[in-house]
């Protein structure tokens, strides 16, 4: 398996990112802003007194990490205008920006927007929507599919997996499954990882029939090597023949991918979500972090029941995938 957390480090370090914690208050994110600082520079949003009250209580060193009262902010009339200047093509008003910028989330995305911050991070106490909403709204790189890449420890296996997409794309179209496909593969590549992609289904090249499901994924990948022809990709593939070399033997021995697949790309989120909350309870599959792809800015889910080491990765993550100053 990777050794991640020192990845993140490594990369993080050669840059001087900004980071902003919508949610400043949770104690997770207070711990992964002391652990973190010296990688990061972080502005937690929330109120002052109660934040540091909070580290106290914890006994924790934030002295690096900025504290911004949101509530009380001297730039809510910036950030209003350009809120108002980024959502004007959709009728957004005056009012209605006065209202959204008090939600911890606008706050954030606009935050970033106008350049106080490189990156975000949120939905540590919210839902994924809250966050994902107005990020999707102010932050997503036009004309991109945005799609999450899940970063797993296959523990039994001792190696590292890339996922997607576990939380977003509903029934993506072919156009959207192939830049999913695509996402994640820069994603391992960033992770140093030489991606092999398998696109799954229930069907292992042709065992299935020639259903429109399959269909579906077989389009994705032409899609994928017409846009990035040097991508090691195949499919469709069943589960077992995309990450065990015995079952490729047995059901697909030709086959480009021979159970050595390093990046799965799930057909749509009934199949990916069910995967991954069932890895999660019953095998000992661990799931490192994720990472929004397609964003101008990046977009950290930290998750409302994510344990603290995978909100510092994801803290570390976000800072790896800003572009070099």
């Amino acid at each position: 398996m990777l050794n991640l957390k020192e990845i993140l480090e490594t990369g993080a370090k050669k840059k001087e990112v900004r980071l902003v914690v919508c949610e400043g208050w949770d104690e997770r994110c207070l711990e992964a802003a002391s652990s973190v600082q010296d990688i990061v520079k972080i502005t937690l949003l929330g109120n002052p007194k109660e934040i540091k009250n909070k580290a106290e209580e914890l006994n924790l060193d934030i002295s690096k990490t900025e504290i911004h009262d949101y509530k009380n902010s001297e730039l809510k009339d910036e950030l209003i205008n350009v809120l108002l200047k980024a959502r004007k093509h959709k009728g957004l008003t005056l009012e209605q920006a006065q209202k959204l910028i008090e939600d911890e989330n606008y706050f954030g995305c606009v935050y970033c927007l106008a350049g106080h911050a490189d990156t975000v991070a949120g939905s540590a106490i919210g839902s994924t929507a809250a966050l994902m909403k107005p990020a999707l709204q102010l932050l997503r790189e036009k004309g991109k599919t945005v799609s999450e890449v899940s970063i797993l420890n296959d523990v039994k296996n001792n190696r590292t997996l890339f996922g997607t997409d576990f939380s977003l794309n509903i029934n993506p179209t072919p156009e959207a499954l192939a830049q999913m496909a695509i996402n994640a593969a820069e994603c391992a590549s960033e992770l140093g990882v030489d991606p092999r992609v398998a696109l799954l289904s229930f069907s292992t090249k042709g065992s299935g029939g020639d259903g429109p499901e399959i269909q579906h994924v077989r389009n994705a990948i032409k899609i994928i090597k017409e846009k990035s022809p040097a991508l090691v990709v195949d499919g469709e593939m069943q589960a077992d023949a995309a990450v065990n070399p015995e079952a490729a033997e047995r059901k697909c021995p030709d086959a480009i991918i021979k159970g050595d697949a390093n990046v799965l790309v799930f057909p749509n989120l009934v199949a990916s979500n069910i995967f991954a909350h069932g890895m999660l309870q019953f095998s000992d599959m661990e799931l490192a972090f994720t990472i929004i792809k397609g964003m101008a800015h990046p977009t950290a889910i930290l998750g409302r029941s994510s344990p603290l080491e995978t909100v510092k990765l994801m803290f570390l993550g976000c800072a790896l995938q800003v572009n070099s100053k």
